[in-house]
């Protein structure tokens, strides 16, 4: 079994809920970091997207990144759009675990069309992952379905494919995804609550369903300079459909139209207790 560790989310928010994550009594579990030689890597991204769910203004953001592995172990391909995640069955070509997902706030600064509207706080969602390979080391399945750490967070379940390309020491990868959300998931991001025109004549009263969320595509290109240093080019489109894409906080206010861009670099390198 292997045990890999992406770092998503800033700040001791992430660290927190990492901690709650179940841990598999296995050797290779969280000792991994107390055997010799054992590999970690660490970094950072930062990138540009939408203020909130459905907003057209871009926002600037910075992420850290970090995992590790035992010194026998690969390197393994992920994607920048993955949750910090934990494999906790299986290994190589089929794994399944839990994952922490990063979901985004939306606040009045964001953009003044808001008024109105109540404010969302920054969160996260735990659930659990399923990855398989139907080809080795080429395409790759993923699935994700987690739960707002707050009840009325709802549930977000997100799925892709990716096909995986590596020249000398390039690394292409490209895919669609596509994200679904229950009631509660598609109402906290999209609805415009009875008596919200009365502040702000823009928004109409809006009730969003449960159901399909957005659908997209994702690339991402690698280089690794030598063993120790990799950088990471990632751009992922989305596009609102459905329930999503009527709301008035998408049509008056935002876009259906969703494009996130992040560039990283990652360094490894060998620890001994």
């Amino acid at each position: 079994m292997s045990w890999q560790q992406r770092s998503k989310c800033l700040g001791l928010c992430v660290a927190t809920a990492l901690a709650a994550l179940p841990a598999p009594a296995q050797a290779d579990d969280l000792s991994a970091l107390f055997e010799p030689n054992t590999i970690v890597s660490a970094g950072g991204f930062v990138g540009a997207g939408p203020r909130f769910q459905g907003g057209k203004q871009v926002g600037l953001w910075g992420l850290p990144y970090v995992s590790f592995r035992k010194a026998d172990e690969p390197r393994e391909w992920w994607s920048p759009d993955d949750g910090l995640d934990v494999t906790l069955v299986g290994q190589g070509r089929l794994q399944a675990g839990a994952v922490l997902d990063f979901r985004e706030g939306r606040f009045r600064n964001d953009d003044h069309r808001l008024a109105g509207l109540p404010r969302l706080p920054v969160t996260v969602g735990l659930g659990v992952f399923g990855e398989f390979w139907p080809i080795a080391e080429t395409v790759r399945l993923r699935a994700e379905v987690t739960q707002g750490i707050r009840a009325h967070d709802g549930i977000i379940a997100k799925f892709g494919a990716d096909l995986v390309s590596r020249f000398g020491r390039f690394t292409l990868s490209m895919g669609p995804r596509f994200v679904i959300g229950d009631e509660a998931a598609m109402r906290l991001d999209f609805d415009v609550p009875v008596g919200t025109n009365l502040v702000n004549p823009i928004l109409a009263p809006y009730r969003a369903a449960a159901g399909p969320r957005s659908a997209g595509a994702t690339a991402s290109l690698g280089y690794d300079w030598s063993e120790t240093w990799q950088t990471l080019g990632y751009i992922r489109y989305d596009r609102f459909i459905a329930s999503a894409s009527d709301s008035p906080i998408v049509r008056r206010i935002g876009t259906p139209n969703e494009l996130t861009v992040a560039i990283g670099a990652i360094y490894s390198f060998r620890v001994s207790p």
